[in-house]
């Protein structure tokens, strides 16, 4: 329903538009949303505003963009269920099983649940409808109402564990990295499992007032059909406030938890633990070239495996916390602009003012657009970034080339583990008689010759043999 526009009377439809179907024109202009049942009054008392030059600018640009929303809706709702199903298979195979992956495996569970959940509601409210129904359920059909209703509800509630799993993983690397303490408690994906139910739990008790504030309610409606001149009355839904919401003022609350809860302080507490994040970045890069400048290279051959293990590893631990940032910043980029709206509405709501609500109203297809992306992008941001990630993938989904390519590898090393036997058993069975000098009852002397194995070389051989077994565990490894 455009801003602005009303109701037409039937009488006016009968005496100047007796060529259009009234009923129709009935449904579509009584067509509306949740968000401006919100502010209806504040709408009403601004007349002024509606006539700005940049606000026109935001309606034209909302009635563009809506032709277009559901088709690339769709396609990022597609792309992202895959890719969030990739990075479910792929974080909980044995060999990435670590309380981060567990951390982003929920994470990525719940960016796949809401994207079911969203992809059928792009395709039945902006594809199928046309140009003047977009965005908005039939209101003579109670499905699709219902429907609109519990999809808003259940996206809202992911939508949120997805913004507090968000946090939950930027403050738990943080400690992981510098609570040297806690790194031994925090590091058992057992436990990060429970900080994930638990942010589950607290994220769905803080969107129970938004499923208390409304209910579906018929409301009947007079329509005249033209032709036979025939008066029939309409059964239309629409959302209403409960009785409950009003006696607890729901709305105001429903108001706080969406633009502070929901979207400010998750998005201050990311600003916080990324600057965090990127100072320990610094100082971990600073430490390992001032170790690097400072070695000498009269170490061992040991030694200088294990600081090259050592130096891996930071490294490979400064790219996880990379990655991890820009998951975040990414999340800032979306959110923080409607927290900031959302507050701000908030506070011209309480003025008897509405420009900022009426700007959320005219991007909030850009917002969610730019929510399913961000909530795609992981998956290739785990490719560039992960090399684990990347081996454990082509292992995964490339089983067949990886058997091929590592069968003649396991065959050789079972032949030359076999071969390698047999040699050592044949060295093995040279004999040296010893005599030895066994007294008798009658003092007499008798030579007992005494059979020994031995082999000239034969540690060498036991460390080959050794190096040959650990050699084709390792590929057999590999080729799973």
């Amino acid at each position: 329903m455009l801003p602005g526009s009303s109701p037409t009377p039937l009488s006016l439809i009968s005496e100047n538009q007796s060529n259009i179907d009234s009923t129709s024109t009935i449904i579509n202009r009584m067509m509306y949303n949740i968000s401006e049942i919100l502010v209806s009054s504040d709408i009403d008392d601004n007349p002024q505003y509606d006539d700005a030059s940049h606000t026109n600018s935001l309606i034209r640009y909302r009635l563009l963009y809506r032709n277009y929303h559901g088709f690339i809706s769709t396609a990022v709702c597609i792309f992202g269920l895959t890719c969030n199903l990739f990075n479910i298979i792929v974080l909980t195979r044995p060999l990435m099983r670590s309380s981060t992956n567990t951390i982003l495996t929920s994470l990525a569970l719940s960016d796949l649940l809401k994207m079911l959940f969203v992809l059928p509601a792009v395709i039945l409210f902006y594809c199928l409808p046309k140009d003047d129904m977009k965005s908005e359920p039939d209101p003579t059909s109670y499905v699709q109402v219902k429907f609109y209703m519990i999809q808003m509800l259940f996206t809202l509630t992911l939508h949120c564990i997805s913004t507090w799993l968000t946090v939950y993983l930027a403050a738990f690397r943080y400690a992981f990295l510098n609570c040297k303490a806690l790194t031994a408690y925090v590091s058992s994906p057992d436990r990060a499992l429970i900080g994930v139910g638990v942010v589950v739990l607290l994220s769905t008790i803080l969107c129970v007032p938004s499923y208390l504030e409304h209910r579906i309610v018929q409301h009947y409606v007079n329509s005249t059909q033209i032709a036979s001149n025939k008066s029939d009355k309409i059964i239309v839904y629409r959302f209403d406030q409960t009785s409950f919401s009003k006696l607890l003022a729901l709305r105001d609350t429903v108001f706080v938890l969406h633009g502070v809860i929901f979207k400010l302080i998750p998005c201050m507490l990311l600003l916080l633990f990324s600057f965090l994040l990127v100072q320990q970045l610094r100082s971990a890069l600073k430490q390992s070239q001032n170790l690097h400048r400072n070695s000498t290279t009269n170490f061992s051959k040991e030694k200088r495996k294990g600081r090259f293990r050592g130096r891996k590893r930071e490294k490979e631990n400064r790219r996880t916390t990379l990655m991890l940032v820009i998951v975040c910043a990414l999340f800032l980029v979306t959110e923080l602009p409607q927290g900031a709206i959302l507050f701000l509405t908030f506070l011209s709501k309480q003025q008897k003012s509405n420009p900022y609500f009426q700007i959320y109203q005219h991007l909030g297809d850009t917002f969610d657009i730019l929510a399913l992306i961000n909530n795609s992008v992981n998956f290739i941001l785990y490719c560039l970034m992960s090399k684990a990630f990347r081996d454990t993938f082509q292992q995964t989904f490339c089983f067949i080339q990886n058997f091929a390519s590592h069968q003649p590898k396991v065959s050789f090393s079972k032949l030359a583990i076999t071969k390698r036997r047999q040699k050592h058993l044949n060295e093995a069975i040279t004999d040296e008689i010893i005599p030895y000098h066994k007294p008798s009852q009658n003092g007499r002397l008798h030579v007992i010759p005494i059979r020994k194995s031995f082999s000239d070389n034969e540690p060498k051989k036991i460390k080959r043999t050794l190096k040959s077994l650990e050699f084709f565990s390792h590929n057999k490894s590999a080729s799973f």
